[in-house]
């Protein structure tokens, strides 16, 4: 009776260290917030389009994208990611450390030394990270390039492609990688990189998630070939990782005849779509057989 007693204590006991230590647990810890949205945004989780209005908890997977306007995301600490107009992002999770995938358009990042955890950001075949003594920067992914302007502090690039070594980009230099070719660093931006920034990245990243009222988000539909025709320029296993996400979609036959005018340029998305054509053909050989 007395073994049974110690052990139901001691269950409680593991119990109560659980639920303190639960807060601090990194795959919690790291979860993103939509800190500010001037209106709802577009999130795409799994395959379903959602409305994400401000105060939405993001979970790894979810694609976080705007229209003409532009909205906030924080992660515990002071890590922070200004998304511009008409610009996407994948958010991920790496070992409990946060990773958003730049999917197009631009975004801006601030991390601090309280930051929780390193940020790492991609896009188009870079790695940005943020390390402990902080730092700010502007990213923007077109078809043909990926543009870095460091704003604030030391940023960590790896040109993923190219070479496994990371290239300190120091303060107020700029870093460029297209055409195929390697990253460069310059000590200035050019003027047109600065011309076609967001209004809105020349201001500090201020951290406003304790103002958010958390709310929920709202399922709309299933995703269409036009929502993901956007997302170019993206490293091949980038590439990969969505096409798999979304091949699912090839079974509905109003999505396969937009993926095969809008995607079909992708190698990935061509393969895809070529596996899911001959899936139909046998299954309709099969049944003109039977009937």
């Amino acid at each position: 009776m007395k073994m049974h007693h110690r052990a139901a204590h001691r269950a409680l006991q593991l119990l109560f260290l659980s639920a303190l230590l639960a807060p601090l647990s990194p795959a919690l810890a790291q979860r993103a917030v939509l800190a500010f949205a001037e209106q709802p945004a577009k999130l795409i989780r799994k395959t379903t389009v959602h409305e994400a209005p401000a105060g939405a908890r993001l979970q790894s997977g979810d694609i976080v994208e705007t229209d003409k306007r532009w909205l906030q995301l924080e992660w515990p600490g002071d890590a922070i990611l200004a998304l511009g107009p008409a610009s996407s992002v994948l958010l991920g999770d790496a070992g409990g450390a946060p990773t958003v995938s730049l999917l197009r358009g631009w975004l801006k990042v601030s991390a601090g030394q309280r930051a929780a955890r390193p940020l790492t950001i991609q896009a188009g075949g870079l790695e940005l990270r943020t390390g402990g003594e902080g730092g700010s920067g502007v990213l923007h992914l077109s078809a043909d390039q990926v543009e870095l302007f460091v704003e604030q502090g030391t940023l960590a690039v790896t040109d993923r492609e190219k070479s496994a070594s990371a290239v300190t980009v120091n303060r107020e230099h700029y870093a460029q990688r297209g055409g195929g070719l390697a990253l460069r660093v310059a000590q200035r931006p050019p003027p047109a990189f600065i011309a076609a920034m967001p209004r809105s990245f020349f201001d500090t990243l201020v951290a406003v998630a304790n103002r958010a009222v958390p709310a929920a988000v709202k399922p709309l539909r299933e995703a269409g070939a036009a929502d993901l025709a956007e997302w170019t320029n993206l490293a091949p296993m980038l590439s990969r990782q969505l096409v798999t996400q979304f091949s699912a979609r090839l079974a509905d036959p109003l999505f396969a005849g937009d993926a095969e005018t809008m995607l079909a340029a992708n190698p990935h998305w061509r393969q895809a779509i070529q596996q899911a054509t001959s899936v139909r053909r046998r299954q309709n050989t099969i049944s003109n057989v039977l009937f």
